[in-house]
Formats: structure tokens, C-alpha cells, sequence
């Protein structure tokens, strides 16, 4: 056992050290091709960015080496995977923009519900009045349709808004 022991810890101080995966590392696939660089590390997840899209990986995903960090995907199987996921998204975002849909603001709270939908922007009514915003500026979260404005901004910006009869739809 003792010598076992001895083996292993032998072992474990002649193997190369492997670092950490790295701000700045570069990715490679299994065949030596670069795949990107790590443009972030956080919170057990790596930002890969392959020059073409920044694609969130969970660090468990990667085996390091003493050449640095290593995936099982090429650059062209990670940019097809992420612009795939990137459609399902916008998809689901959009089957998600409907009238009578409850938008949500930054803290959580709501804002009001869809009233209608014009082009690229829709119109939001909550108890405060109502406001025309972009659909670009819509999120989809797990609780729903968010915007980027809290529930008292969204009043100050429905005050300042025209009502809707003022300013009809060309």
C-alpha cells in the first residue's frame, strides 16, 4: 500500500501542470484547430469567442491541457450550434410578442400588457397609461417578456406619451 502510495504521489509531481483556463487562452478541437479564445471566465462558465459569435460554454465541457484549453467541437460546429440556438431564441421571442402578452420591467415588476402590435414596435398599456416601445428592446425570460425600464420609468415614459387616439397609425 505504502508504496502505491509513493507511486501516486510520484506520479501527480512529474505530471505536467495543467493551468486554469484562462482570460485570453486559445481553444482547440481535438485535431489541434483553433477554435477561439476565451474572452471570459465566471461562475463555472467560459466564454468562447470564435471571431464570429461569443458562445457561454459550462467549464466542465473543456479537458485542459499543457497547450491550454481543449473542446470536442470545432470553430464550424460551435458557430453552427450557436447560430441555431441564436434562431430558436429569436423564435421563441417572437411567438412570444403577442397581444395580451404581460411585459415584465428590469426589477421584475409589470409594466402592463401587449395592447397591440405596429411594425416594429408595440404598444403597452399598464395602470399608468400606455406606451409605444420597440420589440427589439423585448426580452424573453424564464417569467416572461421583459423591458429595459423599471415600472416607474415605464410611467414617466406613458405620461409623456400622446394618447393613443392623438397619434393614429398611419
Amino acid at each position: 500500500m505504502r508504496i502505491l502510495m509513493t507511486l501516486a504521489a510520484a506520479i501527480s509531481l512529474s505530471a505536467p501542470a495543467f493551468a486554469a483556463i484562462t482570460v485570453g487562452a486559445t481553444v482547440k478541437d481535438t485535431a489541434g484547430g483553433v477554435v477561439g479564445t476565451v474572452a471570459s471566465v465566471a461562475a463555472g462558465n467560459v466564454v468562447v469567442d470564435t471571431g464570429s459569435n461569443k458562445v457561454t460554454i459550462p467549464e466542465t465541457s473543456f479537458a485542459t491541457t499543457p497547450d491550454g484549453p481543449l473542446l470536442a467541437m470545432t470553430k464550424s460546429q460551435l458557430d453552427a450550434a450557436a447560430e441555431q440556438a441564436l434562431a430558436a431564441q429569436k423564435q421563441q421571442l417572437a411567438a412570444a410578442i403577442q397581444p395580451g402578452a404581460t411585459v415584465r420591467g428590469t426589477q421584475g415588476g409589470i409594466i402592463g400588457t401587449i395592447a397591440s402590435l405596429d411594425g416594429d414596435f408595440v404598444l403597452v398599456k399598464g395602470e399608468a397609461g400606455e406606451a409605444r416601445i420597440p420589440a427589439s428592446g423585448l426580452a424573453l425570460k424564464a417569467d416572461g417578456l421583459h423591458f429595459g425600464m423599471t415600472v416607474a420609468e415605464f410611467a414617466e415614459a406613458a405620461k409623456a406619451t400622446p394618447a393613443a387616439a392623438d397619434n393614429p397609425t398611419p
